[in-house]
């Protein structure tokens, strides 16, 4: 089981309230919302209580239907972003990086 530091609760929290806050100014339904996103109505509620079990994906979505901003509205600058981190990524000492482990069934 996943145990969730306060922080982390608290945010999932307020992002959940920003995308009802967004949701509701657009004057669009959680059912509009869940049929865009191809979920149920009741993982909208979910989603915007906070709900951790919600999936990282469908949050995301969720905002960036309703207008929140991920990281930068700009495609351009979210490429330039994604690139930079990998390249940071790529100078990262190999012990830092996960090993593929080849396991010994032989007994």
């Amino acid at each position: 089981m996943l145990t969730l530091s306060a922080r982390t609760v608290i945010t999932l929290e307020v992002f959940g309230h920003m995308i009802r806050a967004a949701r509701l100014e657009r004057k669009m339904p959680q059912a509009e919302l869940a049929e865009r996103l191809g979920v149920s109505r009741q993982t909208i509620s979910a989603l915007e209580r906070g709900d951790a079990k919600v999936a990282v994906g469908a949050v995301f979505e969720a905002a960036t239907i309703v207008g929140i901003p991920l990281l930068t509205d700009n495609a351009r600058d979210l490429q330039r972003l994604s690139t930079t981190v990998a390249n940071l990524a790529s100078l990262l000492p190999e012990r830092a990086r996960t090993a593929k482990v080849e396991l010994d069934n032989d007994f």
